[in-house]
This record gives C-alpha cells, structure tokens and sequence, in this order.
C-alpha cells in the first residue's frame, strides 16, 4: 500500500465514537483558538480588501458564513476567505514538530463545506481530527528544518493535505476517492517564504489556499477524477523529493492511531511568529522578578536555533508592522516595555516608537548549535543581558508558554478567545459560541453553529 492509501484505509470509517477523549476534547479547543485569531481580523484593510474583492464582482452566492461579517459566500471563496482571515493576526494555533499552522486550512475547510452539507457536530470534530492527523504528520515526515530552508510554508504546502483529509471525511469519501483526493491536494501543493524580503501580504492567503486546495481536491475526487496515490512517496514528481533533502516516508504512518501528533499543537499567547515567543516569555519572566526596565539594559544577546535566526533575527530594527511580527529584538523590547505582547503590540502606531526601536539596536541574534541541534523536537533560546550597573542575567527558555509541556489552561483559552473576538461580538454571544464549542458532539446540524459566527 502506498502512504495515502494507508493515511486512508485508517480514516475512511473512523467515526468520532472511535476517538481517544483527549484527543476529542483537543479539537474542540482547536476550534476555539483558530477562531478566536479570525474573528477580530476581519476588519484589516488587506483582509476586507479581499473579500470585498470577490464579494463585489465575482462571488453572489450565500451559502457559507464568512466568520466575523454578516457577509455570506460561496463554498470555495468562504473557504479561501475565512482561511486567509485565521491566519491575519499571527494568532493562530502551531505545532513545533511540523512547524506549520494546521487550523487555518483545517477549520474553514470543515466549516463550510459542512455548513452547506449540514453534518453534524460529530462528524465535524471527526473530520477535524482527521485534517491535524494527516496534515501534521506529512509536515513532520517532509523534514522541517530541510523544508524551511528550501524557503516552503509548510502551512500551506503540507496544508493542502490535511484539509484534503478533512474535506474527504465531510463528503464521505470512499476510500478510493479519499487517496485521490490527498493526491489532488498534493498536486496543487504550494506557499513560499518569498514575502519575508519585501513584507508582502500573502503569507495569510497561505491558510486560505490549503483549504481551498482541500476542497477543491474533495470535490474532484468525488466527481471521479483520480489522484496519484505515490503523491507523497514517488521518486519522480513526489511531494517529499520535491520539497526535501531530508525526508522520512515511514514517519507518515508510524503509530498510526496510537501516537496523536494533534495532542502536540500548541497556542500562542504572543501575536507574532512563534520563534520570537520564547524570547518574549524569558524577558516577560526577567521584567517580573528583576523589575526589569529598557533603562537598565546595556545590550542583550540572544542565542537560538537557525531556523528562528532565519526568521525573527534579520528584521533587528523592523520599518513596518510585518517585519515587527518577524523581530525577535522588537519582541524583546515591547514586551519590556509594555509587559504584555498582544495585537496592539504590533500595530503600525507602536512600532514607531523609537525608544523602542533604538532598543532594538542594542540586541543581536544569533544561531548556535546547541539549539539549531534540538529543533525541531524542542524550540530554545537563550538570552544575556548586561545590565548598565555591571550585573549580567541569563535566561534559558525551551518550547515556551503555551506548548504541549506548559499548554494554555481552559480558562486561558477562553479569555483568549474573548480578548479577541471580544473586539467584533459582545460577550453573550461569544459565550453562546463557546458553550456550543464544548457541545459540538451534541449539535445535529453544523449549519446552526456557524450562524453564531455571523456578526
């Protein structure tokens, strides 16, 4: 058997009744988390621009909420939408292993395409835990750091398979269109790191190409047009030796439902890419006990993975809100500052402040191999900073607040959730939707809860 046909002779009749409850219960909180980074993005100039765009002109359909609005659209484009909207603020959820944002194609995916096909609850959460199963292990298998380095958003092109996975479990895909359908989205495969050298906008279109992608590869799928089932293996146009010096076929399916990669995915507390949070966490925890304020510091230095240096260590002194959420130095120096490192952190009003950008002059990154060895399976950082009165403070922080090993409680997740949404929907309605989040196995008709996204 070739690996999507292994991927889904597993999924093709796992029903919700057959998950681990821990694993059900993730999914539900995966569900809270992409949205609350969605809901409050609507409003972004380059996000309404987009649905504006489709709305205007080429999209009068009605049939899928676009999360946020009180705008409705079709399948595809609420798809694409919604996707680009989960992932506009940098809150959406991630896994460190995979190093991919797998809610932000999984979600919109089971979302509409369930809205309009009237699952269930079940079914949803079913097809949602099948989506993070497959997308992750796929990003996780291509070789992450390899992947990276070839300048690929593994979001987007390991996203495409896992919403194609959760799109098969919405139509109810024999198990010979769901291989068809993972190598449908695996031909459409795509995302690159090209915007980190001129600050361009698309990186958010990147959630929104893997679900639609997903859908698309679905509906194909369904209509009998077939796939190629070595998508991921094939020595000759294969999606790992495509994309990959480093790849390993056997991690796919190993432990296959037994081993959850989706109970690893973590949430950010920090509205920026995820290799600047532990950074954050460690000054955040210094600012605390030391009583830490930018007037005392001489200079830090930073030490961390290369992959994080590639990222968040180029843009040390950010010109725009893009490079900002990309500036492990800008990180540092509002989350001094400010103590805290939410969207407001990181608008284009606070990163003008030049007593912070002359802050950031005085902060190097810099990769070495004690952490560049561990990642992917851990994230580190260490940080020294000189104090002007001649102490020096280290600080060593691995995986950061908000990982598998120290994850964001229920009560975190909630005020997360309200902390951003809260900016679109008043709180009665933000409780509706987070009761019936946490009794989504109990809904008969997924229709009746995306109506609550609607605002």
């Amino acid at each position: 058997m070739t690996l999507t046909e292994i991927l889904s002779n597993y999924f093709v009749d796992k029903q919700y009744d057959d998950l681990p409850q821990k694993v059900a219960d993730k999914a539900k909180e995966n569900v809270i988390d992409t949205l609350a980074g969605a809901i409050p993005a609507v409003v972004l100039p380059d996000v309404a621009g987009v649905r504006q765009a489709y709305k205007s002109k080429y999209d009068k359909q009605d049939d899928c909420v676009l999360w946020g609005t009180k705008e409705k659209a079709s399948v595809l484009t609420a798809a694409i939408i919604n996707g680009t909207t989960a992932h506009a603020l940098e809150m959406d959820d991630f896994h460190p292993q995979g190093k991919c944002h797998m809610g932000i194609g999984i979600l919109p995916t089971v979302l509409c395409l369930g809205e309009v096909n009237h699952i269930t609850g079940k079914e949803a959460l079913m097809a949602i835990v099948a989506g993070y199963e497959v997308g992750l292990r796929v990003a996780i298998s291509v070789g992450t750091a390899s992947h990276r380095l070839r300048g690929w958003h593994a979001t987007c092109t390991c996203g495409v398979f896992g919403a194609a996975m959760a799109a098969a479990k919405v139509l109810k895909l024999n198990e010979k269109q769901m291989v068809s359908a993972l190598g449908l989205a695996g031909t459409q495969a795509s995302g690159l790191w090209a915007f980190m050298q001129d600050g361009a906008g698309n990186k958010k279109f990147h959630g929104g190409h893997a679900a639609e992608c997903g859908v698309n590869a679905a509906i194909i799928a369904s209509g009998g047009l077939t796939g190629p089932s070595y998508i991921l293996e094939a020595t000759d146009g294969g999606f790992f030796k495509a994309v990959s010096d480093n790849y390993d076929c056997d991690r796919v399916v190993t432990g296959l439902g037994e081993n959850w990669d989706v109970m690893k995915v973590g949430r950010k507390p920090y509205a920026c890419c995820r290799s600047m949070h532990l950074s954050i966490d460690g000054i955040l925890e210094l600012r605390e006990k030391e009583h830490l304020k930018i007037e005392d510091i001489e200079k830090i230095d930073v030490f961390t993975y290369e992959i994080g240096v590639k990222q968040c260590g180029v843009f040390l002194v950010p010109k725009n809100k893009f490079e900002a959420a990309f500036s492990i130095p800008y990180g540092i120096a509002v989350a001094l500052e400010d103590g805290v490192a939410g969207i407001s952190q990181f608008s284009e009003e606070r990163i003008k402040d030049e007593k912070l950008l002359n802050f950031c002059r005085k902060i190097t990154v810099v990769a070495v191999p004690k952490y560049t060895g561990e990642y992917p399976k851990n994230w580190g950082c260490e940080m020294h900073i000189y104090l002007k009165n001649g102490r020096k403070l280290e600080k060593t922080v691995w995986n950061g607040k908000g990982s598998a090993d120290n994850p964001l409680t229920k009560d975190d997740l909630i005020l997360k959730f309200k902390s951003l949404a809260g900016q679109r929907m008043d709180n009665a309605q933000m409780d509706k939707i987070i009761n019936a989040i946490y009794d989504l196995d109990k809904c008969n008709d997924i229709a009746e809860f995306t109506k609550l996204l609607s605002c």
